[in-house]
């Protein structure tokens, strides 16, 4: 492990953080399947692997009853991350430079909630079994465990790639240089390649994605000297050797078959009750090459046949927009709503469409399924009472289907962020410090990534730190960005809007504090 230390500490990795692992979206899946895991808002985390601490900061910003402790390998990770939790204020998060092989799991104690994000296909495998036993001992008696990883069949692409990269550029020493080395070859191969053949596409598409990540991503990812993806049933039975079971991935979308063919789906349902083989065939047809997978003691009963009950002990929330007059909100007659990835469906059931509404109307906050139904009744004029309990029903399955095709979301905890924009609004201190780093994208108190579309929405993040009312940010941005003399008035004239539109935005996305 030294020599990996030694990578880590002179080229740290990207700071990123992840929404799939968030307290609040694995104690929300553990309730889909039937699990009582601790609350959000009132639990305690691990993270193994957490590299500058990123990610458990993000939480710990935003969950402030709840505890956390992160463990890297590299003492330049944790030495940041201490920082970073010194600049934030954060008493309820602790950083620990350890290896993992090496950690008293006694000592550690227990945890609702354990991570590993990036860690299990990047090391050896007395290191992964090491994590593995840190999951047995330390997962509370109805905790959820957290572990992603590199998969096959998607992967035997990557491995193509990464062993061209890794052979031309092997004799580089520096870390930089050799990815750039690397990614000249399969610009090479890919242009040299017959021309429009099914190898060339693979190889553009591939160089595509590299292309997109940042260096240091692609030097820890691609030129690792370990990377080792696994198919889901391999997986699946490292982790039963361990006393553990599978839950479901973290994204629910991910095991969606609604966008198959018939006949694929008709083959997949043939396979009854055997969840592990009918997701294994699916990563087949999807060409999966990531999994990030929830994992539980495998005591534990799970309730895999969702019936609309389950809803009742969960919030929704969805922003989904809609097409169609509102005429068609009370009638039983199909109205189209499209989804954040630009998918689209047809509902024509009225107190199903006039809950996706209110949902829009109120996004980003959730809310209780009851509340919801009772929201919707009340817009759809002339409904019939006597007939709320049956439609509710019906509702709560058509949220269910909606859940697994993405277009809604369940949560087990409310975030507390401000709903509009105050006199002197305060923008949450962790974006702002974001933001402050050079980061790209910020995170919301509730947990997901947003990344502005301009600087002046950046630098307006960063301003807003409750000292400022509308005026006053106004007279500082005029003078932060360097306008043309023949566009300053112009500029000028339509910054007051900016500025109130975007406090507008911000407070929806839930990136302001109370």
């Amino acid at each position: 492990m030294d020599t990996q230390e030694f990578l880590y500490d002179s080229v740290p990795y990207p700071s990123f953080t992840f929404p799939q692992t968030h307290p609040d979206r694995l104690a929300s899946i553990a309730a889909y399947y039937g699990l009582d895991a601790a609350p959000p808002y009132d639990c305690r985390v691990l993270e193994l692997g957490c590299g500058d601490g990123t990610n458990l900061l993000s939480m710990a910003y935003a969950l402030p009853a709840s505890r956390f402790v992160g463990i890297d390998l590299s003492s330049v990770h944790i030495d940041d991350a201490k920082h970073a939790a010194g600049s934030l204020s954060l008493a309820n998060i602790e950083f620990r430079q350890e290896d993992v092989v090496k950690l008293n799991t006694e000592e550690l104690g227990e945890f609702d909630f354990i991570i590993a994000h990036g860690l299990y296909s990047w090391v050896p495998d007395f290191v992964r079994e090491a994590v593995l036993t840190i999951y047995e001992e330390c997962l509370a008696s109805h905790g959820i465990g957290y572990i992603s990883y590199n998969a096959y069949p998607g992967c035997y692409l990557r491995d193509m790639t990464r062993g061209m990269m890794r052979f031309h550029a092997g004799d580089v020493a520096d870390p930089l240089e050799k990815v750039e080395h690397g990614k000249s070859v399969l610009r090479f191969v890919s242009e040299a390649a017959e021309s429009d053949s099914i190898y060339q596409t693979m190889l553009k598409l591939e160089l595509g994605q590299i292309e997109e990540r940042s260096v240091q991503n692609v030097f820890h990812d691609d030129f690792a000297d370990i990377n080792q993806p696994f198919y889901l049933h391999e997986f699946v039975r490292q982790i039963e050797g361990k006393g553990l079971q599978y839950i479901s991935d973290a994204d629910p979308v991910a095991m969606n078959t609604g966008d198959l063919p018939a006949e694929a789906r008709k083959s997949l349902n043939a396979l009854g009750d055997d969840l592990i083989k009918l997701e294994q065939y699916l990563d087949f047809v999807k060409c999966r090459r990531f999994r990030s997978s929830l994992i539980c003691r495998s005591g534990l009963s799970l309730n895999r046949d969702q019936q609309p009950s389950i809803l009742n002990g969960l919030l929704v929330a969805s922003h989904v927009e809609s097409e169609g007059s509102m005429d068609e909100i009370a009638n039983p007659v199909p109205m189209k709503f499209i989804g954040p990835n630009g998918a689209s469906l047809e509902i024509n059931h009225p107190l199903t469409k006039a809950s996706l509404i209110h949902l829009r109307s109120i996004w980003s906050r959730s809310i209780a399924f009851p509340e919801l139904m009772i929201e919707a009744k009340r817009s759809l004029i002339g409904f019939d009472d006597s007939t709320f309990e049956d439609e509710s029903e019906r509702a709560a399955a058509f949220l269910i289907q909606l859940y697994g095709a993405g277009f809604v979301k369940f949560h087990k905890h409310t975030p507390n962020f401000a709903h509009g924009a105050s006199e002197f609004p305060t923008a949450s201190k962790f974006a702002r410090w974001q933001i402050s780093r050079g980061s790209k994208s910020v995170t919301t108190l509730s947990g997901l990534n947003l990344e502005p579309e301009f600087e002046a929405v950046r630098t307006l993040i960063s301003l807003l730190d409750g000292t400022r009312d509308r005026t006053m940010l106004f007279n500082e941005m005029k003078e932060m960005f360097d306008v043309p003399s023949d566009q300053r008035s112009a500029f000028e004239a339509q910054l007051p809007e900016m500025i109130g539109s975007n406090l507008t935005k911000l407070a929806e996305s839930g990136l302001l504090e109370r």
